[in-house]
């Protein structure tokens, strides 16, 4: 670009800072949205990705039901491809105390899944432990509560422990802690211990991490664990094969000395037996004979008869005494060898039973908390795909529009140009070189700005469910180079269109004014009964408003947008503000719930007293957290099995999303929250598979999906769970409603005493609690709505500038006339009025969509947003919109009051 036009460029600059500032303002808002958003997820995905490196999260977790051992380990760390593998033991038990929470009790490992202590120490005894912040304070204890099984009891060392410290696990970055097989089934928090803590023979899982430092849910990381799935289960396999056969043949052994012993053992009770009956047998004949004797001399000799008849009976007693005892150990002799048969051919068959144990690879996916993140950070990605072309589109119309009419006010300006011998390149290029800066400082400021605070407040409101960890900016090369192109597409490409049309007339035709659009009939002018009674300015107005289609267009546009983006922001308050409402005043209707225990053998006459007492009516069931196993991944969900659904209305509406009652689900059929439905593709007719924490199965049908909020939830009949395990479960779930007037919090505590109850939750406490939680979702409400204001200022901004400009010999002429300041005003603005409510209109519909469309990608784990906007939100979206534009409004009437009569009425000639 020569000298003297550069020149020009920064006087037009300087000249028209205003419709500058205009095209900056639209580009920087344009690039910071879509760049913000669009860094969100990556840099989400880098604070996660940092966090699980530095504390090295396993890549595979391997388990099998005999165990390994400190070879098994040592063969799987020596393999080429393995940065570490430890071995760890696990369990979970009961901690004593009021409210009895299920624990989850890991051994520390040195090198990988790292702990991150956060206050305190580490453990350096064997009865010390750390744990994750919340439910126990430091240098207190945690006891392992005696109704925890004496089985899992035996696996620890000690029954109470001190706690040292708090840490947070690379394997518990969100908020839930999966299931279990006692107390309710869900892990209320982890423990750390140190592996000198435990006694257990062999370790009950082995965790690998590999030598690599993929970033994780990249293609690269998958690709490397999906091609190691197979060998690695062929390694632990061969493993537990090893092993097995070395248990089996110990077992084998002591069967076949058992056996041995019990022939050893049959062979000489058996002649011990012989003796005995042979020796009572020879006492036997002995008596025989003295009685023989005496029977002899009875009449010879009376005296020596009688005495020899005492003796000859005592004998006999004892002889009798003693075939009597030899009877009796001959039975016994003969039950035990048979119970002791039996014992053997029991081992016997076990044994023959036996298989070779299947191992488990569990990859990253299996882990709740990794999983559940893949899932919800991926929300701002879809959202990403809609609002930043939105925004885009709008800064190129702008762009376009405020371009297009800077050329044709320049005609005269860029025929002289011409005419002094400046090449076409030379002159557009004054104008792709205004527009150009404009976008370059746009597209830096918004980059700039849009990195750094849309990831940041974004993550504000993820630290609802995750680890609050600290976040790094994010600098992408890539989407700054997108973004750089776009913008200078969205004004140096549009000016280039622009100025093509005008520089193809030759130099004097440029230098002649540009005949102005004709006025046309618009269509209200047919309809006379209106049109004759509207006053002479308002047929201008209404003239003026379709005469310039292009601005009509880019004003509907704009406002319309502003209008949808205000109701998808005020939409997404509603959705999820109300949700908490929505659950417990419609749906879970009961007043409370209560998990009991100990109630395996039938519910305890005593309890069942002190439900009736404390409540006005409840209902019994069964309820356990199982996994839903959706593709390789699982997902935890809460399974209420029902002894009957005759007044389940009473505690839980049962309907679907539109309202209609659900019929209760038959034998092998179960009911799904539509969370479910939604997030995991399952609909009614599917077949379903939950499996709990001991590996059990359920195989069921989905006969319908009700409206649900709060969790993911199944229910079905106690009796399809009961058929499908073999076995009973327990009713240790009670949903409670109390009398009117009642003191919910007296009778909460009543009912808590009892050491059958576990926990108890009251639902008004549960929904203001959450309805707490969620109000930190307003942020991405303000977020929107400030997007909005600034959408809606600078489109309005502009288009008002350039209708004032382009008309100031017309709102020249009228001041002349007379008109005084506020007639002026209302001459011109009166339009913008009209065009607001147009695009208002037009907007409403935009927003419905556009709020649709945003509630399907935001999806919170374990919660179920509604989708609805409420009459008082469109309320408030329209009159923020007007006043937007009323702001505009009276800013622009200083540019009015700046133009001056004599300048704008002189010739152009």
């Amino acid at each position: 670009m020569r000298s003297a036009i550069k020149k020009n460029a920064l006087r037009e600059i300087r000249g028209s800072f205003g419709r500058f500032f205009a095209i900056l303002a639209i580009i920087a808002l344009g690039v910071g949205f879509f760049t913000g958003v669009r860094i969100t997820t990556p840099a989400m995905v880098d604070t996660v990705n940092r966090f699980l490196d530095e504390y090295q999260f396993y890549d595979y977790r391997l388990m099998s039901a005999i165990g390994w051992t400190d070879e098994d380990i040592k063969e799987f760390a020596g393999r080429d491809d393995v940065r570490c593998a430890e071995g760890a033991y696990s369990a979970d038990f009961l901690s004593a105390g009021d409210s009895q929470y299920v624990v989850r009790a890991h051994s520390i490992t040195d090198n990988v899944n790292k702990l991150k202590l956060i206050s305190g120490r580490m453990p350096e005894k064997d009865d010390e432990c750390v744990l994750e912040s919340g439910k126990f304070g430091i240098n207190t204890t945690i006891t392992i509560a005696g109704s925890t099984p004496e089985s899992i009891r035996k696996r620890f060392k000690h029954e109470v422990y001190n706690i040292v410290g708090w840490v947070e696990s690379p394997m518990y970055i969100n908020f839930e802690r999966g299931n279990s097989s006692l107390g309710n089934g869900e892990v209320k928090l982890f423990a750390y211990f140190p592996k000198d803590a435990f006694d257990m023979e062999v370790y009950t899982e082995a965790y690998v991490r590999f030598n690599q430092d993929y970033t994780i849910y990249s293609d690269e990381y998958e690709e490397y664990v999906d091609g190691r799935e197979e060998q690695w289960k062929a390694l632990a396999q061969s493993r537990v094969d090893i092993r097995f056969d070395k248990v089996y043949k110990e077992a084998d052994e002591k069967l076949q000395n058992a056996r041995k012993e019990l022939e050893d053992k049959r062979i000489e009770g058996k002649q011990k037996l012989d003796d005995a009956k042979k020796s009572l047998d020879d006492g036997k004949t002995q008596l025989d004979e003295q009685f023989a004797q005496l029977q002899q001399i009875k009449d010879a000799m009376p005296e020596q008869y009688v005495s020899g008849m005492e003796q000859y009976n005592t004998a006999y007693a004892d002889y009798e005494k003693g075939l009597s005892e030899y009877e009796s150990s001959l039975s016994d002799y003969e039950k035990q060898i048979k119970d002791a048969e039996e014992e053997l051919k029991r081992g016997e068959k076990d044994l023959a039973k036996q298989k070779n144990p299947d191992v488990y690879v569990l990859g990253r996916n299996t882990n709740i908390g990794y999983a559940c993140f893949e899932s919800d950070s991926d929300i701002v990605a879809q959202v990403a795909k809609v609002f930043p072309v939105f925004f885009i589109l709008v800064a190129a119309l702008v762009c376009m529009t405020t371009m297009s009419r800077m050329v044709e006010e320049q005609r005269t300006q860029i025929g002289g140009l011409k005419a002094l011998g400046y090449s076409e390149g030379s002159v557009m290029g004054k104008y792709m070189f205004y527009s150009g800066m404009a976008a370059i400082l746009g597209c830096v400021m918004g980059y700039g700005t849009g990195t750094y605070l849309f990831p940041k407040i974004i993550w504000k409101t993820y630290t609802l469910m995750y680890l609050n960890l600290p976040m790094k900016y994010v600098f992408s090369r890539e989407l700054a180079v997108i973004a750089l192109v776009v913008s200078l597409l969205c004004s140096v490409g549009v000016t280039w269109f622009s100025c093509r049309m005008e520089l193809s007339e030759t130099a004097a035709a440029l230098m002649r004014p540009k005949a102005p659009k004709p006025g046309k009939r618009v269509f209200l002018e047919y309809v006379g009964f209106i049109w004759k009674r509207l006053k002479f300015l308002k047929k201008v107005s209404i003239r003026n408003i379709f005469r310039y289609k292009k601005r009509l267009f880019m004003m509907i546009l704009g406002i319309g947008g502003c209008m949808a983006l205000l109701l998808t922001g005020f939409g997404i308050k509603d959705s999820i503000a109300g949700f908490a409402d929505t659950q417990y005043d419609e749906i879970q209707v009961a007043d409370a719930s209560a998990n009991l225990r100990k109630t395996e053998n039938g519910v305890p006459n005593e309890l069942t007293k002190l439900l009736d007492d404390n409540t006005e009516d409840y209902t019994l069931l069964y309820t356990g957290s199982w996994n839903l196993l959706y593709g390789k991944k699982v997902k935890s969900i809460t399974l209420n099995a029902a002894e009957s659904f005759d007044d389940m209305d009473m505690y839980f509406s049962l309907h679907d999303v539109k309202g209609n009652t659900l019929a209760p689900p038959e034998k092998g059929e179960a009911l799904v929250s539509h969370s479910i439905a939604e997030r995991y593709g399952i609909k009614k007719g599917s077949m379903m598979k939950l499996r709990d924490d001991n590996m059990r199965e359920l195989n069921v049908k989905v006969s319908g999906v009700f409206e649900n909020h709060v969790y993911n939830v199944v229910f079905m009949g106690r009796g399809t769970v009961c058929e499908q395990l073999g076995e009973d479960v327990p009713l240790n779930y009670a949903f409670i409603n109390f009398e009117d007037g009642v003191d919910v919090n007296a009778a909460q505590t009543t009912i808590s005493k009892d050491n059958r109850v576990m926990q108890m939750i009251v639902f008004e406490t549960l929904k203001v609690r959450l309805s707490k939680m969620m109000s930190r979702l307003d942020y991405i409400v303000l977020i929107v709505i400030i997007c909005a204001a600034g959408l809606a200022f600078i489109v309005l901004y502009n288009l008002t500038n350039i209708n004032i400009t382009e008309r100031q010999r017309e709102i020249a002429t009228i001041k002349v006339l007379g008109f005084f300041r506020r007639e002026t005003s209302a001459y011109v603005l009166r339009e913008n009025l009209a065009l607001t409510a147009m695009g208002i209109v037009a907007g409403v519909g935009l927003g419905i969509l556009l709020h649709s469309f945003v509630m399907a990608q935001i999806r919170v784990d374990l919660v179920d947003f509604s989708v609805k906007i409420a009459p008082k939100s469109y309320l408030y979206s329209v009159l923020l919109t007007f006043l937007f534009t009323i702001t505009v409004n009276l800013f622009m009437q200083i540019k009015l009051e700046c133009i001056n009569m004599a300048e704008s009425l002189k010739s152009v000639e």
